[in-house]
């Protein structure tokens, strides 16, 4: 069974390099470069997405504000938080009053990815 995987993200090589580690699995992977396109892709497709993977620091709307929309909009969807800028208060903030999924750091490690999009994708399934 296939899941499909929102990617929202401002960088396009980041995307191209969360597709090429998902790729050799059994996710879809579906790419936004801003929230805006992100959501308007959520409003046609919400029920096959399964995972959102979500930048922090993004121009216009940031991380924190896009998690916070996802879960408000499509509570369902489990969010992974992905950033290339660590914050420990902020990742406890996302973890404890945000209930996202995972928090990982940019470059994120192959194995440790494709780990949290299973555990997201069995949560969704569970709650979905």
């Amino acid at each position: 069974m296939k899941h499909h995987v929102l990617i929202l993200d401002d960088e396009a090589d980041v995307r191209a390099a969360i597709k090429l580690q998902l790729k050799d699995t059994h996710f879809d992977i579906l790419e936004a470069e801003n929230f805006e396109h992100a959501m308007n892709f959520l409003r046609e497709n919400a029920i096959t997405v399964d995972v959102i993977i979500c930048d922090v620091r993004m121009p216009g709307v940031d991380g924190v504000e896009a998690v916070a929309n996802f879960q408000r909009e499509y509570p369902n969807t489990p969010v992974i938080v992905l950033t290339g800028f660590p914050d420990v208060d902020l990742a406890v903030d996302f973890m404890k009053k945000q209930d996202v999924t995972d928090y990982l750091t940019k470059p994120v490690d192959k194995e440790k990815l494709i780990a949290a999009v299973e555990k997201a994708a069995q949560d969704r399934r569970m709650f979905g």
